[in-house]
């Protein structure tokens, strides 16, 4: 009857003229369950599940909402900060970017990107359970409560009631049917709105259904309280039984989105095959969460969901295709294609209920016997034929004929270890302690004639061309025997597999695999072989390359692919670009490492089969499962050191953050443990970050300002993100943050380099004042004591030579060269009197330079017989004690020179107090200095030019000296006035 059942469901679907096929095709390969419960943090007792336009699952539960990722469960009391009305939630669904969800107690919330709306008795909304929310094809949002059915008009709900056509009563489902009208189910039976949905008729009597699922024709299959099947055509307004198997009375079944069948008993989930036959493919081990489903939902990545009274699962297909084996068939199996498509599928000898014999699988799924059992080693032969050999003979298969031959007599009783066929018909057989044989024809020769491949037992066979052939051993050993001489290799040629468990040449290349890795050997040298990212492919005990020129590895953490574009595009760095398949693509167990090491075989239809230590199956390389899906990203959350903040747009957070982490995630439902991200945060970095499969990122030592985090995802076949998600949020400076602190601090630190400058000035200064006191007390005590001792002394001496020279007769010629004497050393009394008054009047400058360059003037112009003005431009300043000493020491030296040496008739001094600089220039109107002196800069053996230039720089000036042959000379210093007045 399940049959009958089957086949109605399958011809309804055939018959959808219409309706549109299932979005996927049937369940192909094999599947795969994974239970969540409360101890993973799952809900419980979900009847409402929903999934959004990003890919995120959600849960009603009677303790909140939950959201799922894949990985996992978060439990919401609020939505984007706003609160649920209530958190014993019963209703969920997606629409958009918009969340519905009813409550147990009534009333409905809408939760739209940040925004809240909660609908209660004041919108008409019911105060009763809501049951399911649903949009039909015209985008009304409907919902079934406990007091009836509720369709939202504008911003009020309207409840159908009899005046639609509809009594009074409990709805638990309706359905959208294809042409825009309802189907409801009511406590008085069932009743279908008109396309507007406005008016009610019945079309069944009451029969309490409990689902709803609308079949691909359009129409719609129900089942009620009592498990039982029933038909709703819509086109005929009928309802006709489906009968379940009556061995499965309690029976609860329902439809997926690929039309399969699935019904749960006692006994366990069922899949009902298209063949009419229920598998049981959840029980025992791999049973539900939970003993009765309340509700079923496939996501967008075809993963089919059930929630139970204890939690939720997932059911998916894999990428590998397992088959059912016969009971007790465990532990070292083996696996060997044949040329006709048969798999031959063997175990070796084990213990007690573990010893099953071999079988051959036809590509149509029927089986074969073979004489042969215990298989030690397998092989398919370049003829198509298969060989399987074992502890007492060797068994070749052809076209459902076995032929066998015993082992030699001193074989006997040792298990053959490999096998391996040249295209002459040749046969190496490497037996357990005894050596390599060859085999031909019936006969047996050890070590083909060589006594050292007799001697050792080699682990895996090879033949490369005829005559050609490569042993395996432990260690890291492996020979060539080219027919006559045998080469060895080991670890000193770069051999590094551990013990050579396979090998295999392609493109003139020969690969090895062991327990310790995969090599390439080139040039006589092996390389080992790496992934894209640097490290070891690890462990492999087969190694295939298929007709369409790809590399497969079978080791103990799953499958290996290597397309033949990777492989050539590895080539020279010899690191490669694979596909891994394991446990989460449904591999289990792991292949025998000794023997048999028939563990992957390639079939003549492209298919890959392969054995471990507790299943066999198979893969097409053609045709494997791939997930087109992009995931979309999102931005969860963020946390600081004082609390966490929901990713909404505007976000601000406090003065002084700088440590923060921000929560991401993306919704991968099939394969979630591969999903990989990449994070960047601009306004700290540009680059994109590897974050794996991390789902956090955290920074430290942020500053103020304005940032934006993204992510991309990449879902478990590398599809990512079309776009990042973003999320921008702003950090508040701290006033010592802003740029107005950060002016106030330049300003300060301004001023207090100004002070520091003005004190190192006055500090400077006050130095050169003590210095200059100390100068001037000097020239004092010069002064003093050539006046009061050498000048008297020196007037003295003269007195007395001219008493002596009157002493002296007139005639005397004496008398005149005393005389002339006399005058000299007169003329040098006047100018040490003249040093000295320059002495005292230094001495007595005080600031006042235009009277201490006056009294200069007024003492030599008569001398001189010169006439001498000062001038004074501006208003007189208080000049530094340093810069007047200066000032006055150059205007002294120019103005004395002038006097002298000019013989001008004029002398000038101009004193100008500018405000931005003091000025002081001597000139005459005399001869001028000579072209070799002003080229020159000074008079040789004087200094005096040089003096005034030294002193000018001194105080911080400059000093120009102008001067033309019968023009005259012009001594200009000009003083900075920071330099010069005591109160610039």
């Amino acid at each position: 009857m399940l049959r009958s059942l089957f086949a109605a469901i399958l011809w309804l679907a055939a018959c959808a003229h219409a309706a549109e096929p299932p979005p996927r095709p049937y369940w192909q390969s094999s599947l795969l369950h994974k239970a969540w419960t409360r101890e993973s943090g799952a809900p419980t007792a979900v009847y409402g599940m929903t999934q959004d336009a990003r890919g995120m699952l959600w849960f009603a539960a009677t303790d909140g909402l939950y959201r799922f990722d894949g990985v996992r469960f978060e439990r919401l009391t609020a939505i984007d900060s706003n609160p649920l009305r209530s958190l014993n939630t019963n209703a969920v669904l997606a629409v958009g970017n918009a969340l519905w969800v009813g409550y147990n107690f009534g009333g409905i919330s809408v939760f739209d990107q940040g925004t809240a709306r909660h609908y209660g008795a004041d919108d008409g909304a019911s105060i009763r359970t809501v049951y399911h929310i649903a949009r039909t094809r015209d985008g009304s949002i409907w919902m079934s409560t406990s007091e009836g059915l509720y369709r939202l008009d504008g911003q009020r709900w309207r409840h159908i009631g009899a005046a639609d056509g509809l009594p009074p009563g409990n709805v638990h489902y309706f359905t959208d049917l294809p042409d825009g009208s309802l189907l409801v189910d009511n406590p008085d039976g069932l009743y279908r709105s008109t396309v507007d949905g406005a008016r009610f008729r019945k079309v069944a009597g009451g029969r309490h259904m409990e689902a709803h699922q609308l079949l691909p024709n359009g129409d719609a299959l129900l089942v009620d309280r009592q498990r039982a099947f029933y038909r709703y055509s819509s086109r005929g307004d009928t309802v006709t039984p489906l009968p379940l198997p009556t061995r499965d009375p309690g029976a609860d079944p329902f439809l997926d989105a690929r039309g399969a069948l699935w019904i749960n008993t006692d006994a366990g989930l069922a899949l009902a095959a298209p063949d009419g036959r229920l598998s049981y493919p959840f029980t025992g081990l791999n049973s539900l969460s939970g003993k009765q489903v309340y509700h079923a939902m496939d996501d967008r990545e075809g993963n089919l969901w059930l929630t139970t009274e204890n939690g939720v699962d997932r059911i998916r297909e894999s990428r590998l295709t397992t088959i059912p084996l016969p009971p007790n068939m465990l532990r070292q199996l083996s696996v060997q294609t044949g040329g006709d498509g048969t798999v031959w599928i063997g175990n070796h000898r084990t213990n007690g209920d573990y010893l099953v014999a071999t079988f051959g699988l036809r590509p149509d799924g029927s089986k074969l016997a073979v004489p042969a059992s215990n298989i030690t080693a397998t092989l398919r032969a370049p003829d198509g034929s298969v060989w399987l050999a074992n502890n007492a003979a060797l068994w070749r298969g052809e076209n459902g004929r076995w032929k066998e031959w015993p082992l030699p007599p001193g074989l006997r009783g040792n298990d053959v270890q490999a096998l391996a066929m040249d295209g002459h018909g040749r046969m190496w057989v490497s037996v357990v302690h005894n050596g390599a044989h060859l085999f031909q024809d019936g006969h047996w020769q050890a070590g083909g004639g060589n006594p050292a491949l007799a001697r050792r037992t080699p682990v895996s066979l090879y033949n490369e061309a005829p005559g050609r052939a490569w042993f395996g051993y432990p260690a890291n050993r492996l020979a060539l025997f080219d027919g006559q001489s045998v080469r060895e290799y080991g670890p000193a040629d770069g051999l590094a597999v551990g013990n050579v468990a396979a090998i295999a040449s392609h493109q003139g290349r020969l690969w090895v695999a062991g327990d310790q890795g995969v090599a390439v050997m080139e040039g006589g040298r092996f390389t080992a072989a790496l992934d894209a990212q640097g490290q070891p492919l690890g462990a492999a005990a087969a190694l295939v390359f298929t007709r369409g020129g790809e590399l497969w590895l079978h080791g103990a953490d799953g499958l290996t692919r290597i397309t033949g574009a990777a492989l050539a595009a590895g080539m020279a760095s010899h690191r490669y670009a694979l596909d891994r398949f394991n446990y989460l693509d449904g591999h289990e167990g792991k292949p025998s490492q000794v023997r048999p090491l028939s563990a992957l075989s390639e079939a003549p239809d492209g298919r890959l089969w392969y054995a471990t230590s507790t299943s066999v199956g198979w893969v097409d390389p053609a045709h494997i499962l791939r997930n087109t899906q992009a995931p979309s990203a999102q931005v969860t959350a963020l946390r600081t050191d004082q609390r966490r903040y929901d990713a909404l747009p505007g976000l601000v957070l406090p003065q002084r953050t700088s440590n923060l982490e921000l929560e991401f995630s993306a919704a991968v439902l099939g394969i979630p443990e591969r999903v990989r991200f990449r994070y960047r945060l601009l306004g700290q970095e540009q680059e994109w970050r590897d974050a794996s499969a991390r789902r956090s990122a955290i920074y430290t030592n942020l500053g103020p300002g304005n940032y934006r985090f993204e992510v991309l995802a990449a879902n478990e076949d590398g599809v990512w993100s079309a776009a990042p998600a973003s999320f921008a949020f702003r950090i508040e400076p701290a006033f010592v943050q802003t740029p107005w602190f950060k002016l106030l601090c330049g300003l300060l630190l301004l001023l207090l380099a100004g002070l520091l400058y003005w004190w190192r000035i006055a500090l400077v200064t006050a130095r050169l004042t003590d210095r200059l006191r100390e100068r001037l007390r000097e020239r004092e005590r010069i002064a003093r004591t050539l006046h009061d001792h050498f000048l008297q002394t020196v007037q003295a001496l003269m007195m007395q030579f001219d008493l002596i020279r009157h002493e002296l007769p007139a005639a005397d010629p004496l008398r005149d060269k005393i005389r002339r004497a006399l005058d000299h050393a007169d003329t040098a009394l006047a100018e040490g009197r003249e040093q000295v008054l320059a002495l005292r009047l230094n001495h007595e400058l005080g600031g006042d330079l235009e009277t201490a360059l006056t009294a200069i003037g007024h003492i030599f112009a008569p001398r001189y017989h010169t006439r001498f003005t000062l001038a004074v431009n501006g208003t007189p300043q208080p000049l530094l004690g340093a810069a007047a000493a200066e000032a006055y020491a150059i205007g002294r030296e120019a103005m004395l020179n002038a006097f002298r040496h000019a013989r001008s008739e004029q002398v000038t001094v101009e004193l100008d107090y500018a405000a931005r600089q003091f000025t002081l220039q001597v000139s005459d109107h005399g001869c001028g200095m000579s072209a070799e002196v002003y080229a020159r800069g000074h008079r040789p053996g004087h200094f005096g030019l040089t003096g005034m230039r030294e002193r000018a720089a001194e105080a911080g000036g400059t000093l120009d000296i102008r001067s033309e042959m019968g023009r005259g000379t012009t001594i200009t210093l000009r003083l900075p006035a920071r330099r010069a007045y005591a109160e610039a």
